[in-house]
């Protein structure tokens, strides 16, 4: 339906120009270049359609026709691009009467998942010029978008405008901005909502009075958001609340929990938080595994960690490439070398093909244990799995170099690095330079610290010391 819905617009440039790609927060709407785009919607309809010349069809009808294929795409098929998206707006932006405010939100709301959330603010804005009114989901979306860029303070802005307009504020939209403060680790703030309501009240207490029943999401942001600072206690007091107001925690509230206590090594917790899940009746889904193993791998508990592989298998839960990364991370940083080469050669004998994460984390392993020439080896036979090295990769292997004393081959690794198309990034430099410095190398260090500003670098505490 996606490709069917591309071939009905073939009369629309192609939307490539830097206003899409580079919308700022702040700037105007976008350019009412839009407004004027010359799309025949009679041509659409009929190379969407292929129908005959001679069926006359309203202009109403072929309107509704091509907003078919928008709501279907939306709900059903999905998007290649954010070109595809921007070419079904300015279809419909030359739409007279213009569509709904619901019809636009389906495609802001692709767009948005699709993480372009700048270009959905920029979009939300220009139909509003255009004359479409805003609704309450609009709004959300809004703030949505602005929350995930990290600029909740222009989501509380939204959210003013909002009120203003005479909007109620719903779970939807109160959620979003707890969610969005708790992702930048202003606790306070989440439980507060100063700028919104009239008194100073938590979250929870001031959506009950205005009867808006706080949803699992809106618990689950909160509780997220005390694991990340560590503050588990204020976590289980969520969940408490949560459990008392009626509302039923989920596999995410406690895979949530589970990782901040994992996180925190607080392991005993982890393991009573997960027999009472289990006690609840809820099944553990495969991030549950994932928290759970990292938890024990982090403590150098592999007995346990091993245990629970084999369990999550028994249940019918295939483990995927994080749950071996997580495995591999935790024996080679533990130096269990020998055991990270065996879980490696059984995930290639399921037919497992491992990505750059999986070797990246072996790499480093090899270097970390002494094995520099596997880990040359290892690095070498990556272009012939299919694999293409990254910034990692390379900086892995130039530390592992320079450790053990081969600055000059450390040097050509470089330059093989830029070769390759890989630009270098701040630790590879810095590694490198301070490797320099150390093997009394100073004109290969200062010619190293003169290209960092053009690649917009600069040199670390670390490296300083040594200058």
């Amino acid at each position: 339906m996606a490709l069917r819905l591309k071939r009905s617009l073939p009369f629309l440039p192609s939307v490539t120009s830097p206003w899409l790609l580079h919308l700022h927060l702040l700037q105007q709407p976008v350019s009412h270049l839009l407004f004027h785009c010359k799309l025949n919607l009679l041509h659409l309809s009929l190379c969407c359609h292929d129908f005959s010349t001679k069926t006359a069809i309203s202009e109403a009808n072929k309107a509704e026709l091509f907003l078919d294929e928008v709501r279907y795409s939306c709900k059903h098929v999905g998007f290649r691009n954010l070109d595809e998206t921007l070419s079904c707006f300015e279809g419909m932006i030359t739409i007279r009467p213009l569509p709904s405010p619901a019809d636009f939100n389906l495609l802001f709301g692709v767009i948005c998942r699709m993480g372009h959330h700048a270009a959905a603010i920029g979009l939300i804005k220009t139909v509003n010029v255009a004359g479409v009114n805003y609704n309450l989901h609009s709004f959300s979306i809004w703030m949505n978008c602005l929350c995930r860029l990290k600029r909740v303070d222009l989501g509380f802005a939204v959210m003013g405008s909002m009120l203003k307009l005479g909007f109620k504020p719903n779970v939807v939209t109160l959620t979003t901005l707890v969610n969005g403060l708790c992702i930048m680790g202003k606790l306070s703030r989440a439980v507060e909502l100063v700028d919104v309501m009239e008194e100073r009240e938590s979250i929870l207490d001031a959506m009950i009075r205005r009867d808006i029943e706080p949803t699992v999401v809106t618990y689950n942001s909160l509780i997220a958001g005390y694991s990340l600072q560590n503050r588990m206690d204020d976590a289980e007091n969520a969940l408490r609340l949560m459990v008392e107001r009626g509302c039923s925690p989920d596999v995410v509230t406690y895979n949530t929990l589970l990782d901040g206590c994992c996180k925190g090594k607080s392991m005993d917790e982890a393991v009573i938080v997960y027999r009472e899940m289990l006690h609840k009746g809820l099944a553990p889904d495969v991030v549950t595994y994932n928290v759970l193993i990292g938890g024990f791998c982090h403590i150098n508990n592999f007995c346990a960690a091993e245990e629970l592989f084999k369990e999550m298998q028994d249940t019918g839960h295939c483990p995927n490439l994080q749950t071996h990364a997580i495995l591999l991370y935790g024996y080679c940083k533990h130096n269990h070398l020998n055991r990270a080469m065996a879980l490696f050669r059984q995930l290639k004998e399921q037919g497992v093909s491992p990505d750059i994460v999986i070797y990246n984390i072996l790499l480093h392993g090899m270097c970390n244990n002494g094995k520099l020439e596997d880990a040359k080896r290892f690095f070498r036979t990556l272009l012939g799995k299919g694999c293409q090295p990254n910034v990692v990769t390379f900086s892995t292997l130039i530390n592992g170099l320079c450790k053990e004393g081969h600055v000059y081959e450390a040097h050509e690794l470089l330059q093989e690095m830029r070769d390759s198309g890989c630009a270098p990034n701040s630790v590879s430099y810095n590694i490198l330079i301070r490797a320099s410095l150390k093997n009394n190398e100073e004109l290969a260090a200062l010619e190293l610290i003169r290209k960092m500003p053009d690649s917009g670098f600069a040199v670390d505490s670390s490296t300083i010391e040594l200058l």
